[in-house]
């Protein structure tokens, strides 16, 4: 662990003249990714399977262009963010509500070390053992934005913690970008009205963003939509198994004999309908499970 006082050189300038700016940051891995040109790209906890599609789209086409991603390590589209930064050899930031000694949310423990095994850059403006809070979600999203060069809205529900990342990046003088939804998705309903109210603009592409951004666009290195690798089964299903996610393993082990409809998992899980729906998306952006008209099967 080593930290960043406002003094040092590696301080993002765009954060430093944030109001209430962190005076100190502690961070954990590559710390001259803070000295690239960084986007980050933000979204619903409850998300689509459309919206991580996008998100996996737009992080490996601006890892491809020589953008750093940054996120904020939450369940849903900030995960999906991260990971397709990684899977496309890219760099990526993960910004913590807590301390790095207390990794929020559990479920993403794995992220956690992936993005340190892979030169990524994990940075909060808390000590080590400090858990997080609903007041540290609010201030992490100040950093979240205030990193990067702008911020790319890929989902997000009226009055949602990412429209509050949006506010943010418009204080801090910061582009805001945002993708256009269907009027009927609620999903889309914050990135809508951010874009009709002009707090942000409407992008289709990655062009689109690099263009406002003053940054030139290779054509050559332009991302086309392809199949994400997959790991083999036998990693995945050792990966399960060390993971110290419990709920990860009930799963597993409930997936590896039958297949269940999602009102059976509901049934057999002890816990909400909300946590379970979150991490079954989270295990299919993993290739851990797959669904089927019918339900769940382990993949």
């Amino acid at each position: 662990m080593d930290t960043i006082t406002e003094e040092d050189l590696l301080y993002p300038v765009g954060l430093k003249n944030t109001p209430n700016a962190p005076k100190k940051l502690y961070i954990k891995g590559n710390k001259k990714l803070l000295a690239t040109k960084i986007v980050s790209i933000v979204g619903s906890r409850e998300c689509s399977v459309e919206g991580v599609r996008l998100a996996e789209f737009f992080s490996k086409g601006l890892v491809k262009q020589g953008i750093t991603i940054a996120s904020g390590m939450a369940i849903g589209i900030d995960t999906a963010a991260h990971k397709y930064a990684l899977d496309a050899k890219g760099g990526t930031i993960a910004v913590l509500p807590s301390g790095l000694n207390k990794i929020y949310p559990e479920e993403n423990e794995w992220l956690y070390k992936k993005i340190l095994e892979n030169d990524g850059l994990i940075i909060t403006e808390y000590k080590a053992n400090v858990d997080a809070s609903k007041q540290n979600f609010l201030d992490r999203n100040r950093i979240v934005s205030g990193i990067a060069l702008g911020v790319l809205i890929i989902e997000s529900k009226y009055r949602s913690g990412t429209s509050v990342t949006a506010e943010h990046a418009i204080k801090q003088g910061k582009k805001v970008f945002a993708l256009p939804h269907e009027v009927y998705n609620k999903n889309g309903v914050g990135n809508n009205e951010l874009i009709k109210k002009g707090k942000a603009q409407l992008v289709l592409g990655i062009k689109d963003i690099l263009t406002e951004l003053g940054i030139e666009f290779v054509k050559d290195k332009e991302n086309i939509p392809e199949e994400s690798i997959k790991e083999d089964k036998t990693e995945r299903v050792e990966k399960i198994i060390n993971c110290p996610n419990k709920t990860y393993k009930r799963i597993y082990e409930l997936l590896q004999k039958n297949q269940f409809s999602i009102d059976e998992l509901y049934s057999k899980l002890d816990m909400s309908t909300k946590k379970i729906n979150n991490l079954l998306l989270m295990m299919e952006i993993e290739g851990y499970v797959a669904k089927t008209a019918s339900g769940y099967k382990f993949k």
